[in-house]
């Protein structure tokens, strides 16, 4: 089974499940999003699994999917520089692999860098899994 996972930027959450991805948007799929969102806010945040939010689901359907983005996961990713992004995506392919998830490191960073330059625009951050 295949999954697209599309971010994007949205004014507000109607905007997002109303209008869905936009112009401002990039898509990739066949990974666990919901776990590796969770992660990310772990490891970007350096907050334990346990004390992790994890994103919000903005709407009421089984497909697609949308989530928003807790805002400081967004800010974080807006403010991260190159290392920064580097070390959160091998620490990402890492928790990953505990789970028996293989990603690709040039793959996982191409993901990262492109959710953190969606994350600086100043909007507000959706993923829609579909």
């Amino acid at each position: 089974m295949s999954t697209i996972i599309t971010f994007y930027t949205a004014a507000d959450d109607a905007a997002a499940e109303d209008q869905g991805p936009g112009r401002d948007k990039v898509v990739f799929g066949n990974f666990d999003v919901f776990a590796s969102l969770e992660e990310w806010e772990s490891l970007l945040l350096d907050r334990s699994m346990d004390d992790v939010d994890g994103p919000e689901q903005v709407n009421d359907e089984e497909s697609p999917i949308i989530l928003g983005f807790l805002p400081r996961l967004t800010k974080a990713l807006a403010a991260a520089n190159p290392a920064a992004l580097a070390d959160l995506t091998r620490r990402w392919v890492a928790a990953r692999a505990q789970d028996g998830e293989t990603l690709d490191p040039a793959q996982a960073r191409k993901i990262i860098d492109a959710v953190a330059a969606l994350a600086r625009s100043r909007r507000k951050l959706y993923c829609q899994v579909a």
